[in-house]
Formats: C-alpha cells, structure tokens, sequence
C-alpha cells in the first residue's frame, strides 16, 4: 500500500521536473538572446518598408497563380516581350507574397518581411551557437554581421532561400555533432526550395562540400578534415540522392535546375546593368564593415594560428569573392563568416552556464521586448507613406484617371509596380524579369535608352512608344523636355510621364502638371489598367 501511495507523488515530481526543464529552456539566456536581435531587426526595418522593383511584379505573379489555378504559359503583361515563354521557378516565394498581401495589404507584406528578416537572424544565431558552443560569442558575431546581411534584407523569394539555406547548414552541423536525425529534414526541404527560389543550387553545393571533405583524413597546418564513418558517409549520399530526386517535381521538369545556372552563366547584359550584379562599391560603409571583418580575421591567423576545417574556410574564401564580384551574395559571406568570427570572439568571451540562468528575468524581459515591438509596428498610412517615396503611385493614379497613349516606354525601377498595379491590360516596356526581356533581346534596347545612346529616339519609334514614365531626374527626361516632339504631361516629385506631341490631343488632361493629395488609391486597389 505504500508503493501504491508513493508512486503518485513521484510521478507528479516527475511530471514538475519536466515542466520546470521546460519553462527554463524557454526562457533561457539563448531564448532571450533570439528575442534581442529580432528587437534589434525591429529597430532597423520598422523605420523603412524595403521593398524592390521585384517585389511587385513577383506578387502579381502569385496573384495570378491563385486566381487561376496555372502558371503563365506565355507572358501578358509586356508589349515587347507579349507571347515569349516565362519561367516562373520561383512560383511558390511568388505565392508566398501574394497570400501575405491577401491577408493584410501593405502591412501584410510588412509582416512577412520582418518575419523573415528576424527568422534569419535567429537562424543565423543559432548556427553560430552550435559551431562555436558559445551563445555570447555568437550573439556579439551575429550582430556584427547584421550590417552585411542587411543588405539583402528586401521582400522577394529570395529571402526564403536564405533560411532554407540557414536550416541546411544547421541541419549538418546537428549531424556532426551526433543528432543523426537531423539530416533527414534535408530531402523534403529541397522539395520546397526547388519550387521556391533558385539558390536551391546552394544547399547542393554545401552538402556535397560537407561530404567530400570528410571522404579522407587530412590535415596540414590549421586545415583538417575529419572523415566521416561509413554508415554516415552513406547517411549523407542517400541524403544528396533524395534531394537529385525531388530537381524534376517542378510545374517545369528539369528546367528549374537548368536555368538558374544558365542565369548566372549566359546574361551578360544583366550581370553588367543590374546593381545587385555589380560588384561590391567599398565607397559605402556596409562593405567597409566586410573589408575590417577579413582584415581582423587574417590578422588572427598570424596571431592565433586557429584551426579551421577545410569545408568552413572553403565557404569564407569562396563567399567572400562571390560578394566582391557580385553585391547580393554579401549575405551569403555574412552567415558563413559569422561561426569563424564567433569561435575567434570565444577566446574572451565567458561560456553561458546554465545553472545560473534566471529564467523569470529572462521572461519578463521578453515580455517587453514583445509588447514594445508591437508597439512600434508602423502604421497603414505610415506603410503606403514610404512605399509612395519610392514607387510612381501618383502617377499611376494619374494614369488611371487619363487616357495616356501607349504603347509606354517605363524605366526598369517601375515596371515591376505598374505590372502589378495595372496589369496585365497596361502593358509595360520592361519589368524587374531581366533574363526574361534578354532572351528577348529587349534589355539592350532598353540600355540603350535608359542611357541616351545616339540611337535611343529611333529604338523607341521602332517599339512605337507614344509615351514615357520615367524618373524625373534621369537623363532620358532632360532629353525629351528639350525636344519640341515630346511634351510633359505630368510631374511629381520621383517620375514624369512624357507624351508625344502630335498625340496629345487625345489625353484628356485637366491640367498638365497636377498638383494631388496623397491618396494611394494604386496601393489600395490594384486593380485594373489606366482608364
């Protein structure tokens, strides 16, 4: 009978240990660590709304795939390009944003942005964790790196790569380290990542880095490689196997891998015109920031002699050239440095000792970052404020209430957005598909305007453009205002809208230069083209 009346007792203590263990591991120092650097994101991109000429074009392509149920077979939304095949192999990031602007509008977007923004940098918190076995170490080297990683931190499928990319690499960090599970989510993640963007590639490359150095022992200096036992060498071919499997369950086959890879290789054009594609301008203080970071880990060779493994430093050199080269894989050098820089910090660092974390502190303190970061979301009008600044939503009101002439020549900063706002009934001259419009052999036409060639005027009579939207300050504008042929029929701060002069008696202009409150009727609903 006292066995029958102990046994209770002990399981309630049981049961209370496991919940103890549990409500300290949700409030450790780590967990609070996490919640920092998301306060830390909310101070950096509640002030802005990053969003890209890509963005739009991107969401109206989710758009059409919910409302239709298919992918474009042949594009609708160009005059130049109009019946040319699209590849839409990041149909589900488009998809992604679509439903976010679906769910909320603008602050839907919003929302999804910081969400992801933050998701990658506790990702990227928790991979410096696990290599460098030291969360103070990894949250001082996570924040150092923000700078960097900042720089791609705009709304577009590709910030979903990031965090499928983030969960590869700690998905092997886990099975180095023992948890032979962990490897497994590898095969259904690349599932999606094929279907979402493009830097599926990557976590290819990464697992198969990751299994041929640990084919053979090696070490040389402070390089090593530690083979990999049999049975996890396996593990890791199965793995990469399973993932070669899921490349053609794609709505386009093998296409989806082929072409990412003929992007980077055969478009020139967009390599030499796209500003993500140029290589890094050190004249700014963000790649200063990468230029003391190398500078500060060649310096610690010299005086550390630290130990690196083949396949990390691999990833340090090989990020760093590819960033130098071209701009936008700058958060890819961010992510892969920051364990290096972490296990260099640990040195001084003191290691986190679990017993003496005080987790009611730690709850409290999250509470109020939660309450203040919800507190400092911006609002609507603020969201629709700063998207105006920098996209033409009065003039695309303008073109709306007017019958402007078309077809319209429009700078690649805008077409993304009246693609989105007006489309597909307004047809614009290009938008942010550039190795879609150089297939067609449109982006040369569209340099060659965009930067005045001689040549320009007679490019856009062989488009038979009857009408420009372009930014007001660019020197195709200061062009036109000097010509008698064109005439400007509307102005704003950020673009102006040129018509032909002999047509210009079909736009039905109140008056020519209009002066409008900010109502963002474009941003509110998109529906529809120009009136």
């Amino acid at each position: 009978m006292a066995t029958e009346t102990m046994l209770p007792v002990h399981e309630q203590e049981v049961e209370r240990s496991v919940f103890q263990r549990a409500v300290r591991s949700c409030f450790s120092f780590p967990v609070l660590m996490g919640a920092l650097l998301v306060a830390l994101n909310a101070v950096i991109m509640f002030p802005t709304f990053r969003l890209e000429p890509d963005t739009w074009w991107h969401m109206k392509l989710g758009q059409q795939i919910l409302l239709t149920g298919h992918w474009l077979k042949a594009d609708i939304y160009s005059f130049t390009a109009f019946g040319n095949h699209p590849l839409a192999y990041e149909w589900l990031g488009e998809v992604a944003l679509a439903l976010a602007y679906k769910a909320g509008a603008l602050r839907g977007l919003h929302t999804l942005l910081f969400f992801l923004t933050s998701l990658i940098l506790v990702l990227t918190y928790y991979y410096v964790t696990l290599r460098s076995r030291n969360p103070k170490a990894a949250l001082v080297a996570t924040v150092l790196t923000i700078p960097l990683a900042g720089m791609c931190f705009t709304l577009r499928p590709q910030l979903l790569g990031y965090v499928f990319l983030l969960i590869t690499l700690i998905c092997l960090e886990r099975y180095k380290q023992g948890l032979q599970k962990s490897l497994w989510i590898l095969p259904p993640l690349f599932l999606i990542w094929v279907n979402t963007h493009g830097s599926f590639i990557l976590g290819f490359c990464v697992l198969g880095l990751y299994w041929i150095c640990g084919l053979v022992p090696f070490k040389s200096g402070g390089l090593i490689m530690e083979p990999w036992q049999p049975r996890q060498r396996i593990h890791l071919e199965i793995v990469l196997l399973s993932g070669c499997v899921t490349l053609p369950f794609t709505p386009f086959w093998g296409q989806a891998f082929i072409f990412p890879i003929e992007k980077a290789l055969f478009f020139p054009q967009q390599s030499a015109h796209i500003q993500e594609w140029l290589p890094m301008n050190f004249s700014q203080w963000e790649p200063k920031v990468m230029l003391v970071l190398l500078l500060a880990f060649l310096a610690a060779q010299v005086a550390y002699r630290m130990t690196y493994h083949v396949e990390e430093l691999f990833l340090v050199l090989f990020t760093a050239y590819m960033t130098c080269v071209h701009t936008r894989f700058v958060i890819l050098f961010a992510l892969v440095f920051a364990p290096v820089m972490a296990s260099l910090l640990a040195r001084w660092t003191p290691t986190y000792e679990p017993e003496n974390d005080k987790p009611v502190v730690n709850a409290v303190l999250i509470v109020v970052i939660i309450l203040a970061i919800g507190r400092a979301v911006p609002t609507r009008k603020e969201l629709s404020k700063r998207v105006a600044s920098n996209f033409p939503v009065e003039a695309v009101d303008y073109l709306r209430q007017h019958s402007v002439p078309g077809p319209m020549y429009n700078d690649y900063g805008f077409g993304g957005y009246l693609l989105w706002a007006l489309g597909p009934e307004h047809k614009v001259f290009i938008d942010g598909r550039g190795d879609f419009y150089e297939q067609a052999g449109v982006f040369s036409d569209y340099i060659s305007v965009q930067d005045v060639h001689p040549n320009a005027l007679a490019i856009l009579q062989t488009y038979r453009v009857n009408s420009c939207i372009i930014q007001r300050t660019s020197p195709l504008a200061t062009l036109l205002r000097a010509r008698s042929d064109w005439k400007e029929i509307y102005k704003d701060p950020i673009s102006s809208i040129f018509v032909r002069a002999p047509l210009l008696q079909s736009v039905a202009a109140v008056d020519p230069f209009p002066i409008k409150s900010s109502s963002y009727n474009s941003i509110a609903n998109p529906g529809g083209g120009a009136r």
